[in-house]
């Protein structure tokens, strides 16, 4: 697999706040935006958390340090067991203490900024089928990620279990997000990724991506949602395509709401590198651009 599979859900946190102004004054929607903005800032930082993990782990098929073009040369990876066995490899990443001021992290070939520590294990060579990844930081790690102004403090793991040539499926458990407001969000699910098209190529460019998935999670108000894909969410890496998808929907309902936030990436059904989606709250739609 190339890199950068879990981002491909990062561009859902421009996307999912974009219609907020528009629909102020009903409580369903004013609640299920709220769970749609926590929902997106959790998702990105995983996503994040993932990319960056998932550059050094593939380089070359197994690990091998200096190989990921997203990690920053001043990060400090330190390997806890650098040899295969039983209980395959392990390392760390230390981006660095928080900033107090602008830019507050390391910035990242990713346009990321992160600091602390996150910890990684790998269970086998990470391209073979089977192989299982896991990536974790604890409070005491104080791993923050954001773009260097808004930082979140992440905590929890995911893992990455490769079940096919072409696919990966990822479970987040205990993740948590605490913002610079010290306000708390949790966030948890299980994700497909899978190349469609583009295996006989370099690089990222050229392929297409369908991720599926659901969860649930906590907002800072202590509400809590639901959130699953209920259209393969379809991401084209393209020029005028690779900033958001080009199809699927995305559904985000508070456990106590009457109805659920949609968002439709596909709106006029033609798969086009338009950047046009559609958000749906009950029977109101509106059309939008994704910044």
């Amino acid at each position: 697999m190339k890199k950068g599979k879990l981002f491909l859900l990062a561009g859902m946190a421009i996307l999912l706040v974009a219609g907020i102004n528009a629909c102020k004054g009903v409580k369903d929607t004013k609640d299920n935006i709220t769970s749609a903005q926590d929902f997106s800032s959790s998702e990105t930082e995983f996503a994040g958390a993932f990319d960056i993990t998932d550059d050094v782990n593939q380089s070359d098929g197994k690990i091998k340090k200096g190989g990921s073009t997203l990690l920053p040369s001043g990060a400090i990876f330190t390997w806890d067991d650098s040899v295969f066995d039983a209980t395959g490899i392990e390392y760390h990443i230390n981006f660095g203490p928080l900033g107090t001021t602008a830019p507050k992290g390391m910035l990242c070939g990713d346009g990321k900024y992160r600091s602390g520590v996150i910890h990684v294990k790998v269970s086998n060579n990470y391209l073979a089928i089977g192989t299982v990844a896991t990536v974790s930081s604890t409070s005491m790690d104080e791993y923050n990620s954001g773009d260097g102004t808004n930082m979140f403090k992440v905590e929890g793991s995911f893992s990455v279990t490769r079940t096919a040539a072409e696919q990966l499926d990822i479970v987040v458990t205990g993740g948590k997000i605490t913002d610079g407001d010290g306000k708390t969000a949790e966030f948890t699910g299980s994700k497909t990724i899978i190349r469609t098209s583009g295996s006989g190529t370099p690089g990222m460019w050229g392929d297409t991506y369908e991720v599926t998935g659901s969860g649930n999670g906590k907002n800072k108000d202590g509400d809590t949602y639901t959130w699953k894909i209920t259209k393969a969410l379809v991401k084209k890496m393209e020029v005028g395509c690779a900033k958001t998808f080009v199809a699927g929907i995305i559904e985000i309902k508070n456990t106590s709401a009457n109805t659920s936030l949609k968002i439709d990436f596909d709106p006029y059904s033609n798969a086009a590198c338009d950047r046009v989606a559609k958000a749906i709250f009950g029977t109101r739609e509106i059309i939008f651009t994704v910044k």
